[in-house]
Order: structure tokens, then sequence, then C-alpha cells
């Protein structure tokens, strides 16, 4: 049984719920679906989980984290993460590279975390919607505050005439503002931009005061570093106090195996790494160094450029952002975490370097660019043009500019696509974004029993060896910082005796240290290179029983994976 999705158009909660419960309908053997708990209104918070069961539980392979849509206009990563779900279920038995990964690993997709977000993002035209605990209208309580005030489904921009404005309108393009120049003076008229809206509350008829929203910022939520609310956009009264960090933080310290991380975002083309909150000479050397290599992997296969959160997409670095999940599963567990802004609305234009950290004012030539490129692959329905209006408060002004969600926020659906090229953007975003993920769950620690023996030694006494070995790319401890904060369990070997056998030399259960993975053996040996450590060590046992007596050896470790053999006396 095959299951169809047509990913051209975004899904509101219940089409993505029927999808998911489609995929674990058609796919009993390799997936189950369950909900971690529920958002602040109600609605569930999916985890679908992949796996061929047949090759061991869940729990017991080292296992691939995806979540999106931790905030709530960015659509576009609750498909990729619902299109990676769906690649992994329908190529499993004819992809080579798919069926690997389900028989040795398991993965774990949420694919939206802040369904409440998701929705009104989805039905309106509010920005920053936050996870739903303030509705439409709530989220700002004073001063100038967003509302779609000419009633065209619209929240976009307001123009207001002054002459110590800081744009002013292009004399190439009527329809772009344009920064105005320091010390420019007689090149006019000048204006102020404001988002479309009411003021609310008292006003003296000269302050415009623009409040920061109160709606929550899940990923500012978490642990790690956090700020409060007062002080950082959205991080709430306290850390965990939104139910949808709570409940991922609960999965994520339930669910030990977890040994790589995807954190889908939008908009800006580039793959985040840590560190988010000091320069790259604070990381641990050797994490530095996996993030690069794993980083030039993303690189290669998306397109996207893989750069520090901290040193090159943090706008004022003596304010970091901090709180976030990425910070939190990296810094504190040590798993190697990626925040992945997908789509480029600049490079989708045709600009040849575009901004890293987009919210900039831009060149004319790029405006332009940007126009052209709504103009022809959008039908121009990215862009409403300014037309006049008397607002209540503010007198005469005119309201138009970008509308945002499906041109700088996410790839155009389907229904605005009004191009081939442009029915391109979106599938292809989330499949080179899915294939990137799937070789970094490849990089995984694997543990292995790769030979088991019985030695006769006596009548009734034998020498069982057991040789254990590391066959991932990463160690069995994955990073320094796991190491430091003591969070990956080394690996351990037990032999498992029946009533009546008699262990006489070694331990039942040995604690073999950890083994390295082969990331460290990046050239051929030198005295001048990195130590190699050992990716194999061997066990013994002396026991006493019968002939035909059956034992089992089990090796584990937390995030390498669970492996058992049998042998017989």
């Amino acid at each position: 049984m095959s299951y169809s999705i047509d990913f051209g158009e975004y899904f509101l909660f219940d089409d993505l719920t029927a999808h998911l419960q489609g995929l674990a309908a058609a796919y009993p053997a390799l997936a189950t679906l369950a909900s971690l708990g529920r958002s602040h209104r109600g609605r569930d918070l999916w985890c679908l989980t992949v796996t061929n069961q047949a090759t061991g539980p869940h729990d017991e392979k080292p296992a691939f984290y995806i979540d999106a849509h931790i905030h709530a206009e960015e659509v576009a990563t609750s498909h990729t993460a619902l299109y990676t779900a769906w690649y992994l279920l329908t190529r499993y038995g004819s992809d080579a590279e798919v069926t690997w990964l389900l028989d040795h690993m398991t993965f774990y997709i949420l694919p939206r975390l802040n369904p409440d977000g998701a929705e009104i993002s989805l039905t309106t035209a509010h920005h920053w919607c936050g996870n739903g605990r303030y509705l439409p209208g709530a989220e700002q309580t004073r001063g100038l505050c967003q509302m779609d005030i000419n009633g065209d489904g619209y929240i976009v921009q307001m123009r207001l005439e002054d002459p110590a404005g800081e744009w002013k309108i292009s004399k190439e393009d009527p329809r772009l503002m344009l920064l105005r120049e320091p010390g420019e003076q007689h090149d006019g008229p000048y204006y102020r931009l404001y988002r479309e809206g009411l003021i609310k509350g008292p006003w003296d008829g000269v302050t415009i005061e623009i409040e920061k929203p109160r709606d929550g910022n899940l990923n500012r939520n978490f642990p790690t570093g956090w700020i409060d609310g007062r002080r950082q956009y959205g991080a709430g009264d306290y850390a965990l106090d939104e139910p949808e960090a709570l409940a991922i933080a609960q999965f994520l310290t339930t669910h030990p195996n977890i040994t790589g991380m995807q954190c889908y975002h939008t908009h800006g083309g580039v793959h985040l790494r840590p560190s988010l909150v000091a320069p790259d000479s604070t990381l641990p050397r050797g994490d530095l160094a996996l993030y690069k290599t794993i980083g030039a992997m993303a690189t290669r296969i998306t397109g996207y450029p893989t750069i520090s959160v901290y040193e090159e997409f943090t706008p004022d670095p003596d304010q970091p952002r901090t709180g976030s999940l990425m910070q939190w599963s990296y810094d504190e567990m040590g798993i190697i975490t990626f925040s992945t802004e997908l789509w480029n609305p600049e490079l989708a234009a045709g600009i040849a370097d575009p901004a890293k950290y987009q919210v900039r004012a831009r060149s004319t030539a790029d405006e332009i660019k940007l126009l052209r490129y709504n103009d022809e692959h959008l039908g121009g329905r990215g862009f409403i043009p300014w037309a006049p209006f008397d607002h209540p408060q503010l007198g005469r002004v005119e309201i138009g500019g970008w509308t945002h969600m499906y041109t700088f926020r996410n790839p155009p659906p389907a229904s605005w696509a009004a191009t081939d090229t442009a029915r391109r953007f979106l599938p292809d975003t989330i499949h080179q974004n899915c294939l990137f993920t799937l070789r970094h769950a490849a990089c995984t620690p694997l543990l292995r029993i790769t030979r088991a023996e019985v030695t006769a030694l006596a009548p009734d006494l034998y020498k069982i060896t057991a040789v254990v070995k590391n066959e991932g790319y990463l160690p069995t401890y994955m990073t320094q910082r796991a190491l430091k904060h003591q969070f990956a369990t080394a690996v351990k070997v037990a032999l498992a005796l029946p009533a009546g056998a008699e262990l006489l030399m070694g331990d039942a259960v040995q604690d073999i240290g950890h083994l390295a993975g082969r990331e460290e053996r990046t050239a051929t040996w030198s005295p001048w290179l990195r130590e190699w450590n050992t990716p194999q060590r061997q066990v013994a046992w002396l026991v006493r029983a019968s002939a035909g007596t059956p034992l089992t050896i089990t090796a584990a470790a937390q995030r390498a994976g669970t492996q058992r053999r049998q042998v017989t006396l």
C-alpha cells in the first residue's frame, strides 16, 4: 500500500493530522503516531516515529529528531518535515539509503510544534502570532497595533508623509521605498513607514508608540541561558512555561537515544549552527570541526551556506538571543543540531549575494529584482500597490507593500505561482533539505557485535569472547560537550547466564568506555596529527555450564543502540 500527498499547497491542522494518520495507517510496520501533549488551545502535538520495527524497537536504535513550525508563520517547515516522513516511508525497500536508515535507526518527526500559531498564520493576515496564547487583536494592548484597517485581507505597511521621515519613494519604481541617505535634505518628500493598524488606548496625537507583541516565541522558552520575556521578546514568564516547549523538553529528556537534530525555520536560505551566544573560540575544537564538516556537506547538498548564529546571524552580538532549542540541545545535551532557515527569496529573484539576515534595507537594484520576481513569478500577488486611505487617527496615509507570507517568509504555494519556475520553489526547497537531513542522520554512532565466539577449554568449561565495534561516523559519546555534561553513557557489554550456569571470570556487565567513530581519522596516521582512539574492543568471560547451554551477549550505549547475539556452548 502507498500513500500519496500533494505538497503543492500548505496544510491546515486537520489536513496535516489526516496525512499523519494516513501515513501511520498505510505503513504500520514502519510508522507509529502519538500525541506528545496539547497546545495552548488544545491541539495535538504530533510525533511520527519511523523505523523498521522488525529490526528492533525504536528506543534501542540511535535516533534522529526532526522538528518544524515552532514559529507560526514558518509554514514551509512543516511541509519539509512531513515530506521527509513520506519520503522515508514510500522509498523503504526500493532506496538503499532509506532502507539502511530505517533498518538501523529511528526517526522522531514532529512536523508542527506550534499548531495554534500556524492556524492563525494560515487563516489570517496577522504577523508574529506566537503560539496562540493571545488571539489576533489581543497580542498588542496599546500604541500602534497591527490590523487590516482597509479590509483587503492583508496587513501590510502604511506610509505617512513626514519631513523627518527615514524613507522616500524610488524614482525608478514608485512602489519602492528607499532608505534616506545620511545628511540628505532635498530629495523628498520623505515618509515614515509603519505596520498597517490602529492606535489603541490613550494617544497624545504626537507620539506613535509600538509595543512588542505579548505572543510567545517558543524558541526563546528553553532553559539554557533563558532571559525572561520582559527583556527578550516572547520568552515567557519562566523557562518552559509554554505547554508546547514543555512537551518538547520532556520528549528530548526521555529519549536519550537521539544522536542528531534538525530544526526547520524560515527564511534566509542558511544552515545555522552554534554557538548562539559566544564566538567560535568558545566551542570545543573537536565539536567545531564536526560542525564545519557536516555543515560543508549540508552546503554541497542544498546550496545553503552553513554559518554560526553568533558570528554571522546575530544583529547585535552584545545582545545575543538566548533560550533557543538548539542552544539547549547542543550546549546541555551535546547533540549536533542544525537550525535551517529554509527559502531565500533573494536567490529566487536573482540577487547574487543575498544577505543572510534579511530584515534590512536593500539597494534599489535589489529591490527592482524582487519586484520583477513578484511580477513575473507570482503574477504580482506579492506586492499590494500603494493606495490612499483616510486613517481615523493619523489622517491621510497610503497603504501597500509586500504581503510577506508567501513572498519572503515561505516559498509560494502552487496557487500563487504564475510560472513553472515558481511552481518548483516549494518542492525543490523541501526535497533538497530532506536529503541533507537524511545524510546528517547517517552520521550516527552505530554499535555492532562483530564477533562472538565460544572456546571449549575442558568439559563444561568455556571461554566466551565478543568484539564490540562502533561502525558509525560519530564516536559513541558524540561530542566533547556531551562528555563535559556526562550526558552520553559509555558502552556496556553484558553476558546473561541461565539458571545452572556459573560465571568464573569476568564481570557479568563490563564497561568498555567509549568507542571512536571514523570522524577523527581525517588523514593517514601521523604522530603530528590527532591521536587515534579505538573503534572496537574485545571482552571475555569464563563460564562453567553444560554443553548446549544458550547465552545472550548484549552491547548497549545510550546513543549508539543496543545489539544482542546468542551463542551456544
